[in-house]
Order: C-alpha cells, then sequence, then structure tokens
C-alpha cells in the first residue's frame, strides 16, 4: 500500500477501465458517477473507500471517480490483497476470494457488457477449481487439527531426548527434547510429518506447551536419578518456536510451569532461531532477558544460517550458540566452512559463549571440533533421540564412540 497525491478535478479512475487499485479517502474528497450503484452519483469524504472492483483479477470499474478538491489517497492494490489473504486465516481468507467472485459474477449480470460476460465466463472454470482446491484444502486442516488436539488429549505424544556430550570429557551433559507423535494408524511419526501443520492449523502453541512442561517434569526426573547415582546434573533443552515466541504470555506461563513442575530452572535450556531475535529486536531482548533472570539458560539454534553476526550478540542474554548440522556435514570437505567454524569457536570463546555442535556422525568430526576446543557435541556418531527408558541407561555414563548408530 502507498499514498497518492491528486489535484482537483483529476480523473483517478475511469468506467470500463481493468481495475488495478482500490483507494481509500484520507482527506479531501472524491465525487464518484457509479452505474452499478442506486445512487447513480455520490461524494466520498475520509474513510471512505472506491474502485473496489480494481481488486478483483482481470474485472472492469463500473464506476467513474474524480478528485472534488486536493486529496490524499491510499493506494491498495491486488498484490496487498493477495499477500494479506495469504497469510489470512484459511477460512477468512477462503470467504475473501468467493464474495470478490460472487460480487464480480453478479454485477456482471446486471452492469456488464456482452464482451465483459463472455470473458469472464472463459476464466469461470478456473475460478471454479481454484475455490474448490481452497474448500478442500480448509477441510483438511480442519481434519488435522482434530487430530493434533485429539493426540493432546489421548496423551499420544511423547518425547525422545537427544544426547548432548561434553567434547572435553566424554560425559552425558544433557539432552535436547525432540517430539514424537504415536499416531494411531501411521506410527511413530517425526516432527516433520507434521509440526509444520501444527503452525499453520494453530496449534503449536498448545503443542508447545506440553513439550516445554512434559521437558521440564523430564529435566526434573533425571536430576533426581543423577543425584542418587551422584553423577553430574544434566540439562533439557527445548525447541521453541517463532509463533510461541510471539505469544504475550510465554514468559509468566513458562515460570509457571518450572515452578509448577519444581524444575531447577538451570537445567533448563530454551533453543530459539536467530530469525526470532530479527523480527523484534527490542522485544526480543526483554523477553530473553526476563527468561534468563529467571534461570533458563537461552541457546541460539542453527548459528551460522541466519541474519545475525557474534558482533551483534552481545545485545542478547545468550548462553550457548548451537552450530547448525550444515557446517558440521561440510566442513571437512569445504575450506569455508572450515573457517566459518573457526571463526565462530574463536569468537564465541572470546565473548564466554558455550558452543554446541549439532550433526556430529563421524569421528573426523567430533576431533576437529574437540581440536577446536568446542564445549559440546551432539548428533549420531553419539547417539540417535532415545525414548525415555534408554536415557536412564546413560545417565552418569561416559558415552563411547565407533559407527554412527
Amino acid at each position: 500500500m502507498h499514498r497518492i497525491q491528486v489535484k482537483k478535478g483529476d480523473v483517478i479512475l475511469s468506467d470500463k477501465e481493468i481495475g488495478e487499485y482500490a483507494y481509500i479517502v484520507e482527506s479531501g474528497k472524491v465525487a464518484v458517477t457509479d452505474r452499478a450503484s442506486s445512487l447513480g452519483s455520490y461524494t466520498l469524504g475520509p474513510g471512505d473507500m472506491f474502485g473496489e472492483y480494481g481488486l478483483i483479477e482481470e474485472a472492469t470499474h463500473y464506476s467513474t471517480a474524480v478528485a472534488a478538491e486536493d486529496s490524499l489517497l491510499v493506494v491498495i492494490s491486488q498484490s496487498d490483497i493477495e499477500e494479506k489473504s495469504a497469510i489470512a486465516d484459511p477460512l477468512l481468507s477462503l470467504f475473501l476470494d468467493f464474495f470478490m467472485d460472487r460480487c464480480h459474477n453478479l454485477t456482471l449480470k446486471h452492469y456488464g457488457t456482452d464482451e465483459q460476460i463472455q470473458t469472464f465466463s472463459s476464466r469461470r472454470h478456473h475460478r471454479e477449481k481454484r475455490l474448490q482446491t481452497s474448500s478442500e484444502e480448509l477441510v483438511q486442516r480442519f481434519k488435522i487439527k482434530d487430530e493434533l488436539q485429539a493426540a493432546l488429549e489421548n496423551s499420544e505424544f511423547e518425547l525422545f531426548f537427544q544426547p548432548i556430550i561434553s567434547l572435553r570429557g566424554g560425559f552425558t551433559s544433557g539432552f535436547e527434547a525432540l517430539i514424537r507423535w504415536n499416531h494411531p494408524e501411521k506410527g511413530l511419526l517425526t516432527p516433520y510429518h507434521f509440526i509444520d501443520m501444527a503452525e499453520q492449523t494453530d496449534m503449536i502453541g498448545e503443542i508447545g506447551n506440553w513439550v516445554f512442561k512434559d521437558a521440564c517434569l523430564k529435566a526434573k526426573e533425571f536430576n533426581d536419578q543423577a543425584s542418587k547415582l551422584r553423577s553430574p546434573e544434566v540439562f533439557v533443552s527445548v525447541n521453541i518456536s517463532a509463533k510461541q515466541f510471539s505469544e504475550p504470555d510465554l514468559v509468566e506461563r513458562f515460570k509457571t510451569i518450572a515452578r509448577e513442575t519444581d524444575v531447577k530452572p538451570d537445567h533448563v535450556e530454551l533453543e530459539i532461531t536467530e530469525s526470532i531475535l530479527m523480527a523484534d529486536t527490542n522485544g526480543a531482548k526483554e523477553m530473553l532477558q526476563e527468561l534468563k533472570k529467571f534461570g533458563f539458560k537461552i541457546v541460539l539454534d542453527d548459528f551460522g544460517t541466519g541474519y545475525s553476526s557474534l558482533s551483534y550478540l552481545h545485545k542478547f542474554p545468550i548462553d550457548k550458540l548451537k552450530i547448525d548440522r550444515s557446517f558440521t556435514h561440510a566442513m571437512l570437505d569445504d575450506q569455508d566452512s572450515q573457517e566459518i567454524v573457526r571463526a565462530i569457536a574463536g569468537l564465541s570463546h572470546n565473548m564466554n559463549l558455550e558452543i554446541v555442535a549439532e550433526g556430529i556422525e563421524t569421528m573426523e568430526q567430533l576431533s576437529l571440533y574437540r581440536d577446536l576446543d568446542c564445549h559440546f557435541g551432539q548428533g549420531y556418531l553419539i547417539s540417535k533421540p532415545l525414548p525415555i527408558d534408554q536415557v536412564y541407561q546413560i545417565l552418569g555414563t561416559r558415552m563411547s564412540f565407533g559407527e554412527a548408530k
């Protein structure tokens, strides 16, 4: 959207021309002659809209609009509407498409020329097919949302835990909590099969709350067991989605859950991505400071693939950086990737940030990270994600390495 200024007497749009824009009067007055309106002619002032047929693909205007005085107009394009529709609630988006199509069709029948009616009719099949597809997608989305809701209610979700070891000593230092769905028909599903749909159906908040609470419970249980074994304390890291992070009550909700589960906050690490920091820098800084003050550890996930830089990190209360697995996989064969990893490691040490290297699958990768004095490692060489019963078997143990498991 943008603004334009028009002078008194300027023609803004003409009857029968193909539309491109609609307009909202911000200041001034606009005289409209409208053959599709029972009024025939009228004057519009601030807040009024005209030229709405400009927002329908291939539609023509049924009015002429002339500035009655010097005016300031807000211009809305078809692409503006398409962009907003794409990110709107699917039901609202479908209704908008259907409503605009129906209005155009009815107006054509009463006021359109034979040529306009023929042109519109030739595109009718394509429009109907698109609307039908949208309807089917919407129905499917509601179905999946119901399945996800039922999964929560029926305790079909469970957490697996991928060990994170100390690269300096080999002991298990913590775990990343990873959700799995025990689907009644499809079996055990990884997040790849349902997290995107959880985002699209706005179920990610409820699922994220469940993950966080269960991770806190498990962190408490793991450390109670570690205390009995007289082994070092361990942490559990939890991935926080951008939608979760945007929820205004997230900080207080996480604090409440931590108190209810009686977990020590510093046994829980919150993994966020760089895009969260960049979306609302000041807001993210405040939230992270509150979470850090309460005792949670903050981990910046997938570092090196986003927008920020190490020199920018001093603005945020970050405790750890997770080097993205893409660098781990490439660094033995790609000199640039290896130099990036070296730079991240060196500057992180200077900034007193701990480093987690993820995606480790070979001894060569492990050795290189040890040579760079990285603190923690994670990947299939060390262990795949484990169900809860197997986690207790490795608490307090030193990991041994061979081929990827």
